[in-house]
């Protein structure tokens, strides 16, 4: 398979930079900007016989929604090069970071959702090419972006050669982009006799996808191990002024999803690839300061982020607000020069040669763009039709780190999966410290649904709710565990009411839902299969291994719940009974998974105090889930509303029965921990109910 792809074409000479500091990486905003008064291009330097080598292209990813928001994307980004073209020169491409088209990826290449989510929304730029890379979403296999289906992401690549696009580029999977060749530049070369710019393009998916994908091609050993010699060699052999490495999944983000190696605050040693360990490995093995910058979406934010020692000189951008928006979860995770969430935009940016007449070193300049929909000149153009970027910032080209560079890629072994234990031992019948609890939990629940007037899906919620109590059997189970140090049969327990629940959510036909509910059943059988295969007593590795083997399906299921509610939360009707109890069980979900991690982390001279604090946190997250559901608008139905002396008044009576147990059996080295374990979930009902009613 040939990654070298022919030099794409683009046009132009763009005009000189004469203002441009902000050296050595300074992130004063509006230092250093752009100089827009030069002339278009082919503009000559006083003194010089050549003009200065430059280019400018679109940052954008996380675009394929078809969404209001992505067409405003699109005219927007053609409103900027418009006016930046007048007086830098044209955007000569467009960068695209993946998930190109929401939320299941295209399934041929006459998909109409390559013109509904692609052509149309950015046929404003007419012929510009747009050089894309794949994302989680681009390679579906079960529930929207789980990433199970790298076959699915080739349809792409066969419409980059069958779509007869006049925009679309993706010659492959990953490819590389060198501007030796581009024949309407007038000056290909920097006046070294260098390339300006090579662009690496990445594909991060199979590294870093929530489900593993079955087919042999994807395997990160074998996949991944070719695309990490091929990008080496592609960086290292690169005499480009600029190199730029393209990617779905970033390096660090302040975003929601995170820094590789610790997405979504997944432990790395837990699951080393969906927690993007792989990826993060893989990045600091073959890309890493070789590349001048490495630009990636994922998290839909917009991020100018500073180099970390880790990556040597390398920068990041985080552009992946093209066609959806979220908030910034921790903007002081990373050291940012820009960061902005809840809102559409793009980065436009500018690649110049240093300028001997002015003495402007090499850099690269960028003007970030955010934009609203429902305004006039969506926040881009004022009312003069002027632009008006958030943030403008010129890095001057920095020098290589050398930084030491390891071989946690490449040398990290095959992994084995760990053999589970049979479900042969588990209890149904059994009993813990919270039994009280999810008694209160499931019966309200049960209550709730029997107001649902469909009874099909009053059938199906009802077994949603037994699968709900059976994961809180492992929570109970760890409970149990700790008011009688922490017998091994009771954490035996704790895995086998997770793989319990998983056979009974895997046996519920869940395609008389509405969509996307019908997914549901998708993502259970994903759940079941994620386990991977089963053993005797004797064939385990021992029971941590065991728990944390079985993390990885409850963490890959969350997930793709949390999918599934944010496609909900896009409907026009609201569906409030079904999309409640979805929710409370990727709560559940949620702390099962804390639970069972710290259960990893216990050695005979561990305290439990880690231990304590993710009961309590998964009990205290499941009530006020269960409360929000109180907060339903009156005009939804009365199916919506829960009876607040059941759930309410109910659960902090239940609450102060299981902290009184607790307190009374608990081991002395964790007392005054248990003592408030359940305290905070009464005082934080208290609270609602008061705000309530």
């Amino acid at each position: 398979m040939n990654k070298i792809f022919k030099p794409f074409v683009v046009g132009g000479l763009v005009g000189l930079l004469t203002a441009c500091g902000g050296g050595g990486g300074e992130s004063a905003e509006n230092e250093g900007q752009p100089n827009e008064t030069a002339g278009g291009s082919g503009t000559e330097n006083e003194g010089s016989s050549r003009s200065v080598a430059s280019t400018q292209f679109i940052a954008m990813g996380d675009s394929g929604s078809g969404s209001a928001g992505q067409f405003a994307v699109g005219q927007s980004m053609a409103d900027v090069c418009r006016i930046k073209g007048e007086v830098a020169g044209p955007c000569e491409f467009v960068l695209g970071f993946g998930d190109n088209i929401y939320e299941d990826g295209a399934t041929s290449v006459a998909d109409a959702q390559f013109i509904d989510k692609f052509e149309k929304p950015f046929e404003p730029m007419g012929d510009t090419p747009f050089y894309m890379v794949l994302g989680n979403h681009d390679n579906t296999g079960y529930v929207g972006g789980d990433g199970a289906n790298n076959s699915r992401g080739d349809i792409q690549v066969d419409y980059h050669y069958e779509g007869n696009s006049p925009r679309w580029n993706m010659p492959d999977r990953y490819y590389s982009v060198d501007s030796t060749e581009i024949p309407s530049l007038n000056t290909p070369l920097t006046r070294d006799g260098n390339p300006l710019v090579k662009i690496v393009s990445l594909d991060s998916n199979p590294l870093a996808s929530l489900v593993a994908d079955a087919d042999s091609r994807f395997t990160w050993q074998n996949y991944g191990m070719q695309q990490l010699f091929w990008a080496q060699d592609e960086l290292i052999s690169s005499n480009a002024l600029f190199n730029i490495s393209i990617a779905h999944h970033p390096y660090i983000s302040n975003g929601f999803h995170g820094n590789a190696g610790n997405y979504d605050f997944i432990p790395s040693f837990i699951l080393p690839v969906i927690s993007g360990q792989r990826w993060k490995d893989f990045l600091e093995e073959a890309v890493c300061d070789y590349t001048d910058f490495i630009m990636t979406g994922h998290d839909h934010d917009l991020q100018l982020l500073d180099e970390v020692e880790s990556c040597g000189r390398t920068r990041f951008v985080v552009s992946g607000a093209a066609g959806k928006l979220r908030s910034l979860t921790d903007p002081e995770r990373n050291s940012a020069m820009f960061q902005q969430g809840d809102t559409y935009g793009f980065f436009w940016v500018q690649a110049t040669e240093s300028n001997p007449s002015t003495g402007v070193p090499a850099q690269m300049c960028f003007e970030a763009y955010t934009v609203d929909p429902d305004i006039e000149g969506f926040g881009v153009l004022d009312a003069s039709g002027d632009l008006t970027p958030a943030h403008v910032q010129c890095l001057e080209k920095a020098p290589p780190a050398n930084i030491a560079r390891g071989r946690d890629f490449t040398g990290t072994p095959l992994s084995i999966p760990v053999a589970l234990t049979t479900g042969e031992g588990f209890d149904p019948n059994f009993v813990g410290p919270i039994l009280a609890f999810r008694q209160q939990l499931t019966g309200g629940l049960n209550q709730l649904n029997s107001l649902n007037p469909n009874e099909e899906t009053q059938q199906v919620v009802g077994q949603l709710i037994n699968g709900i109590d059976t994961l809180l059997m492992s929570i109970d189970s760890v409970s149990a565990a700790l008011t009688e140090q922490l017998p091994a049969k009771d954490l035996a327990q704790a895995t086998l009411s997770v793989q319990a629940a998983a056979e009974r959510l895997n046996a519920i036909d869940t395609s008389v839902l509405p969509a996307p509910f019908d997914r549901l059943e998708d993502a259970f059988e994903a759940f079941t299969i994620g386990f991977g295969g089963s053993g005797g007593e004797s064939s385990g590795e021992g029971l941590s291994e065991d728990i944390a083997f079985i993390v990885g399906p409850v963490v890959q299921l969350v997930i793709n719940l949390d999918n599934i509610l944010d496609a909900v939360d896009r409907q026009a009707e609201p569906v409030p009974v079904l999309r409640g109890v979805t929710s409370i069980l990727a709560t559940t979900l949620r702390g099962v998974g804390g639970t069972l991690e710290q259960v990893t982390l216990l050695d005979s001279s561990n305290a439990t105090d880690g231990l304590v604090g993710a009961v309590n946190t998964a009990l205290n997250s499941i009530v006020l889930e269960v409360l929000l559901l109180e907060q339903a608008p009156d005009n939804i139905g009365e199916n919506a509303v829960i009876l607040p002396n059941l759930l309410s008044d109910g659960l902090a009576t239940v609450t102060r029965e299981v902290t009184e147990q607790l307190d009374r059996n608990v081991l002395e080295p964790a007392h005054s921990l248990l003592g408030g374990l359940l305290g905070p979930i009464t005082g934080s009902i208290r609270d609602l109910i008061s705000r309530l009613f």
